[in-house]
């Protein structure tokens, strides 16, 4: 069900005034919902802003992936968030900073896991 802040956004996402799409992707309290909504902004601003959202799921950055700006697609190579599925994606993409930001998120990604094994023993 959701919440009347949900609501508000989502509205806000309809409203003709960029800045008002953009603050409604930007908000903290944007579901995954509201992000993959706001994906479907024709600026590229508020797409990023929905990509790189603390929120964006593994659904939002694939869709994010799928955007015909590159800028997006890094936003979402370079979310932390982001599964092996959509690194992947981002890996074979045509712009090579995309490509780079995923490889370094892995990268990020596997020190990570090896620190953490480190600390268990």
């Amino acid at each position: 069900m959701a919440t009347k802040t949900t609501n508000k956004l989502l509205k806000d996402l309809d409203n003709k005034d960029v800045d008002i799409r953009y603050a409604a992707a930007y908000h903290s309290n944007a579901t995954p919902e509201v992000l993959l909504k706001a994906l479907e902004d024709d600026d590229a601003g508020v797409r990023e802003a929905a990509a790189y959202h603390s929120n964006a799921t593994p659904e939002v950055l694939l869709k994010a992936m799928e955007d015909e700006n590159e800028w997006v697609r890094y936003a979402a190579a370079d979310h932390p968030n982001a599964t092996p599925e959509v690194l992947l994606k981002a890996m074979r993409d045509r712009w090579n900073d995309v490509r780079d930001a995923a490889e370094a998120n892995l990268e990020s990604k596997k020190l990570r896991i090896k620190i953490s094994v480190e600390k268990v023993k």
